[in-house]
């Protein structure tokens, strides 16, 4: 009887040890799942592929493959989940149509998704248009038989124009410089007025300016008011006759108390 008993005893250890590891290993398989299932999660997607592909290699569950597809899909990696859905279809010949409809329908999704992140594709660039040869011009021909020819472009602005222009402007600057010169002899008759009444050294100064000035003004303004006669006359006599504007130059010409402006040219 005691023999019987230790032999009872013995079993029971050995059944219950056996009945151990299964559920052991249950429990590490699904430690190793659950921490694939939080890394996929939290975008540490790449860590959490390599747990499942552990316990793939493992248990040899082929859902671990549909669930690293699921990995990568939830984090828009989506060929690598197109690819790893088409790898469980390929190692699940037996799957129901239930289930085979939907992993076909992770993947159509995903590729659409991957096709919207394809750079579209660059179109060749049109071809420059090539210009029309311009029309030829006809001749016309006259009744005699000779052949006239289209009228040349119109011919360039006659160089007698700037001297026109040259003349108003110099004339306008005499008539200006003539101005200036009223207005100092005018200053310096006010001044000589003063001093017929008071005597002032620096009053008789300024009036000896102004009257230099004054002198200046009248010599300058009217050679200028000449010079701009000058030119516009010249330039008028080209323009009608047609013949090449003259060469003409100004030149100031300056002495003690006087001063003028000289007009040299050639015809």
């Amino acid at each position: 009887m005691r023999f019987v008993f230790a032999s009872l005893a013995l079993l029971v250890v050995v059944s219950g040890t056996a009945f151990a590891r299964p559920a052991q290993k249950r429990a590490h398989a699904q430690a190793i799942e659950n921490a694939a299932r939080k890394a996929c999660l939290t975008g540490d997607f790449r860590k959490g592929v390599d747990l499942l592909a552990d316990l793939f290699i493992e248990t040899q569950d082929i859902n671990c493959v549909y669930n690293q597809a699921r990995c990568f899909e939830q984090n828009h990696q989506w060929q690598e989940a197109s690819d790893r859905f088409r790898e469980f279809l390929r190692k699940s010949p037996d799957l129901s149509a239930a289930v085979k409809a939907e992993t076909e329908t992770h993947i159509a999704e995903c590729e659409a998704q991957q096709a919207k992140l394809a750079p579209p594709a660059l179109l060749p660039p049109a071809p420059a248009p090539v210009p029309a040869p311009a029309a030829p011009v006809a001749p016309s021909a006259s009744s005699e038989g000779t052949v006239k020819l289209s009228a040349p472009a119109a011919a360039a602005e006659h160089p007698s124009s700037g001297l026109r222009t040259a003349g108003i402007v110099t004339a306008a600057v005499g008539l200006a410089v003539l101005g200036g010169g009223l207005a100092f002899n005018l200053e310096a008759n006010s001044l000589t007025n003063e001093l017929n009444q008071n005597w002032d050294r620096d009053k008789a100064s300024r009036r000896d300016t102004y009257q230099t000035l004054t002198w200046v003004g009248y010599g300058v303004g009217a050679a200028a008011l000449v010079t701009g006669a000058t030119l516009m006359i010249v330039g008028w006599d080209s323009g009608k006759s047609g013949r090449a504007a003259p060469a003409v130059s100004l030149a100031p010409v300056l002495f003690p108390g006087f001063a003028a402006l000289s007009l040299r040219g050639s015809y």
